[in-house]
């Protein structure tokens, strides 16, 4: 069953706003692992000392770089998406159009 233009236009646009989340989701992820997490754990470190705080501090900026890992990847997948979404967009407007003129 072929895709009505509407159809095609509302994929599109889903993927589009699926993408714009990720890249939401990625900015809140960066700001947590820079802002919060940060401050937690040199909150940590003020009012903790000896070698497991050292150990917890150094395993707790791992974790941290982690989620900054894991908020440039989300940014990399909706970048991916936009461009996926972007590509079978046109594929499916010509396809639309070669059918509907074929039609005539």
């Amino acid at each position: 069953m072929a895709k009505t233009m509407y159809t095609i236009e509302m994929d599109y646009q889903n993927a589009k706003k699926q993408a714009d989340e990720l890249d939401q989701i990625a900015k809140s992820l960066g700001m947590l692992a820079d802002q919060q997490f940060q401050s937690c754990l040199s909150a940590v470190a003020a009012c903790w000392k000896g070698e497991n705080a050292a150990a917890f501090c150094k395993k707790g900026n791992i974790v941290g770089n982690n989620i900054k890992n894991s908020a440039d990847e989300l940014k990399e997948t909706a970048a991916v998406i936009r461009q996926m979404a972007e590509n079978t967009y046109e594929a499916e407007k010509k396809n639309y159009e070669i059918a509907k003129a074929g039609c005539s």
